[in-house]
């Protein structure tokens, strides 16, 4: 299969041999992809193409297996420049999408997702929220059926006012049934996170305590490299 200038972020890269790079790549069409970028490292015909993270590229490859070879890339926008903690941000993202999301599998509204991410990182736009919106994103795309909107014990619409149970293998309710787990949220929290409009720091908590609570079902127990670097980064930076 040939794929012809797609719209793509490359979320890790590495080392192949002395000249080449293998990237992993999350592309609108296609999806997640592995490519080797052969003599990439001293191509002079693709100059301003340092195979960044973060940075949108139109790039076509040619696949026959599990490993695709990248011929062409090209710039698909200005360049995004993020501060040292808004790429925290982003390495924290490129992590959840390569334990989360299959090879081969179309995402459009991901990518989409990702994309804006970035732009808005990039733009000084507070990144707590946008990481919220992005989980959220992340969760419905890959099909885990989280539910923001509905009681679904009494099938009634979330009211702000209200206290819910969101039972993590089913969904938020006021009457959480049993002792399986879950986590106590407002519908405030609930209402808001549904139509990404989150506002004070209290209902942000508790957005990212359920969200977090819901991808670590499917994250397994292997820590995230990307939290541990976090904490690492901000220990330091407090140290200074």
């Amino acid at each position: 299969m040939k794929v012809e200038l797609t719209p793509c972020y490359i979320l890790h890269r590495r080392d192949y041999r002395e000249s080449s790079l293998i990237l992993e790549v999350i592309s609108k069409e296609y999806g997640r992809v592995s490519l080797i970028a052969k003599g990439a490292k001293r191509n002079k015909k693709q100059q301003g193409i340092n195979y960044n993270l973060y940075q949108k590229y139109l790039m076509s490859w040619v696949i026959k297996t599990e490993l695709g070879t990248l011929i062409d890339v090209e710039l698909a926008s200005g360049m995004n420049s993020l501060t040292p903690q808004q790429m925290m941000t982003g390495f924290y993202m490129n992590e959840i999408i390569l334990r989360l999301l299959h090879k081969h599998e179309s995402h459009p509204e991901l990518f989409d997702s990702y994309d804006s991410t970035v732009v808005k990182l990039s733009t000084n736009v507070p990144e707590e929220s946008l990481l919220r919106y992005f989980e959220k994103t992340l969760l419905q795309s890959l099909g885990y059926g989280v539910v923001f909107d509905q009681d679904l014990i009494t099938g009634n619409p979330i009211l702000a006012d209200e206290n819910y149970y969101y039972r993590l293998d089913f969904g938020p309710s006021s009457d959480p049934q049993d002792n399986r787990p879950g986590v106590a949220v407002s519908g405030k929290t609930l209402i808001e996170l549904d139509k990404e409009t989150l506002t004070d720091a209290q209902n942000k908590q508790e957005a990212k305590i359920l969200l977090r609570s819901l991808l670590n079902q499917y994250l397994g127990d292997k820590p995230l490299a990307s939290r541990q670097l976090y904490q690492a980064y901000i220990k330091n930076k407090q140290s200074v």
